[in-house]
């Protein structure tokens, strides 16, 4: 019999909502606001490459970022060629899998990369009108939901020294009329807030030049809607309406896991977490042994969990950090976990997606596995869950 995994419980959390995205939808990278919660989806539990799948898309070339639904398209990008210089965005009818448009540009910045990434490597952003895409050859493309070309803006040509040897990551974050992008890197770093209607910037501020793949995340400031910045020497927070810097907090930080807003707090990859109010300056609590890898850390309902480079699940409570419990899963993980319901699902660059149970001690409850190799964190909608490969997109079905 298959199991549905559920539960109604709301997640309280500080980040700036989006008004064009329907409820259900899962408009940018991690989900509603950037959290990597579906508090009231339910999914299935058991599915494999010939049981539970709704369609397979084969993709026409390689990304490492997270698909999006927006209303009845699933939206994802990728990159190809000899020197992955060519730029998909591929939008896949929600229903059936099948293509409903692509639009393919040229790359104009540098499309060097690690071998375990790819020039698509930032998740595309919608504010239910729009889709926002960004590559890490630093291009950004800006289209309507029929796939026509609003603007387009070719970051590298204007900032010629931005970009890295093993390539950006950082995905675009849609804050209220505006996309804010972060270019971490050794040259010309900046974080701009362009407007979605226009193309134009709203502001543009300079960045310490060093390398990072954080994303920014959208929070409700004292002055108004802001965006907060992270790289490995802190978080900054910037109002949305002019780019001033309204807070500053300095410490260790990962430059790839991105800090989660939830609860009123600020749960910071540092040294493990350190829990941090906004406007803040020393840390309400830390916890060494939540410690996240390369895959972001997840808060909600009072729980937060990190899975270390070791592959180790650890659950913790938000209120003072103290660990519930532990469970060791297989493999690397590149992807970031997402909680639907009160289960969390994460899944190895090997296509297993362990399935685990969170509302106590943490517990392994299903594992399912994929052909393929999976970098991108899943998406969920309407009781479906979406998982990326190198190659293809993979839908399970709701349950029935």
């Amino acid at each position: 019999m298959m199991r549905t995994l559920s539960a109604t419980a709301a997640v309280v959390v500080m980040v700036a909502g989006l008004s064009g995205p329907r409820a259900e939808d899962w408009p940018e990278f991690r989900g509603p606001g950037g959290r990597g919660v579906a508090a009231g989806e339910a999914i299935r539990s058991t599915w494999s490459a010939t049981e539970g799948i709704a369609w397979k898309a084969d993709l026409p070339g390689r990304a490492t970022s997270s698909p999006i639904v927006v209303g009845d398209l699933v939206v994802t990008t990728a990159s190809s060629g000899a020197r992955q210089d060519r730029l998909h965005v591929i939008a896949l009818d929600k229903a059936t899998g099948k293509l409903r448009w692509e639009r393919v540009f040229w790359a104009t910045g540098r499309t060097l990369c690690h071998p375990t990434s790819a020039v698509a490597a930032g998740t595309p952003a919608s504010d239910g009108k729009r889709i926002v895409a960004l590559y890490s050859s630093c291009d950004l493309f800006c289209l309507d939901l029929q796939g026509r070309l609003l603007w387009q803006r070719n970051l590298a040509v204007e900032h010629p020294k931005s970009g890295n040897d093993v390539g950006m990551g950082s995905s675009p974050r849609i804050v209220g009329d505006a996309v804010v992008v972060q270019i971490d890197c050794q040259g010309d770093a900046f974080a701009a807030a362009i407007d979605l209607a226009t193309g134009v910037d709203r502001w543009s501020v300079p960045r310490d030049r060093i390398a990072g793949w954080a994303s920014p995340l959208a929070v409700a400031g004292d002055a108004g809607p802001a965006v907060l910045l992270q790289n490995g020497r802190g978080l900054e927070l910037r109002r949305l309406a002019d780019g001033g810097e309204a807070w500053r907090w300095e410490g260790d930080c990962s430059g790839i896991a991105t800090t989660v807003a939830a609860e009123g707090m600020l749960f910071v990859p540092s040294a493990g977490i350190a829990a941090v109010t906004l406007g803040g300056r020393e840390p309400a609590w830390r916890a060494a042994k939540l410690s996240p890898g390369i895959a972001s850390p997840v808060a909600w309902n009072g729980s937060i969990a990190c899975l270390n480079r070791g592959g180790v699940l650890v659950v913790g409570d938000t209120g003072d950090g103290g660990i519930r419990g532990q469970v060791r899963l297989a493999g690397t993980f590149w992807a970031s976990p997402i909680v639907v319901g009160e289960t969390l699902v994460a899944i190895n660059t090997e296509g297993k997606a362990f399935l685990v149970a969170v509302d106590d001690k943490p517990e392994i409850v299903a594992e399912n596995e994929l052909p393929g190799t999976f970098t991108a964190t899943p998406a969920v909608a309407d009781g479906s869950l979406y998982l990326r490969s190198e190659a293809a997109l993979w839908k399970v079905a709701a349950p029935k």
